[in-house]
């Protein structure tokens, strides 16, 4: 099997208005640079749980997101692996949101994307506002780690560490059991 390769960046970079079709999947717009993170299965996997124990708490005026991106600028659309936005904005065929809407932005930290999720990627998303930012990584045992941060002042402020269940108010009350995924 092939990876998929990117095309060359133009000279003055690329734009939302003048990226290439047909993308590989997970390929995300940073600064200019087209950056792809192939999604293991540990990570497919712990999006997953998220989709099946959030799906049903998320109350009518929010929405669960996976994967769309969020417009930093025209040259940067850093795409968050889980989003909680408001539903107003959900639209059938968006693929870009506003940061305006997006309520909760979350990060499952794969190795090849360590540095850009603990790093890059917490310091775009409060530049763009976004109130909440979760850190998810893999514990020894497989099961997540959520380090839930909130937005003070133009920077991310670690509130909780969750280990074994998420329980939070923010951006409503939500209740996730953190356990070692079936791979």
């Amino acid at each position: 099997m092939t990876a998929p390769t990117l095309p060359m960046t133009p000279e003055d970079g690329w734009t939302l208005d003048n990226l290439p079709d047909n993308l590989p999947k997970h390929t995300e717009l940073i600064r200019g640079v087209l950056v792809m993170s192939p999604q293991k299965t540990w990570h497919m996997a712990i999006i997953r749980m998220f989709d099946r124990q959030l799906y049903d708490q998320v109350p009518d005026e929010y929405a669960l997101l996976f994967e769309m991106a969020v417009r930093r600028s025209n040259r940067s659309a850093p795409e968050p692996d889980l989003s909680i936005v408001r539903a107003g904005a959900v639209e059938a065929d968006k693929s870009i949101y506003s940061p305006a809407d997006v309520l909760v932005a979350a990060e499952i930290i794969s190795p090849e994307s360590e540095e850009r999720d603990r790093e890059d990627k917490p310091i775009m998303y409060a530049a763009m506002g976004i109130p909440t930012f979760w850190l998810v990584e893999r514990g020894a045992d497989l099961a997540p780690i959520v380090h839930e941060h909130q937005l003070y002042g133009g920077a991310y402020r670690l509130m909780r560490t969750h280990i074994g269940h998420l329980q939070t108010e923010i951006p409503f009350s939500m209740e996730v059991r953190l356990e070692a995924p079936k791979l």
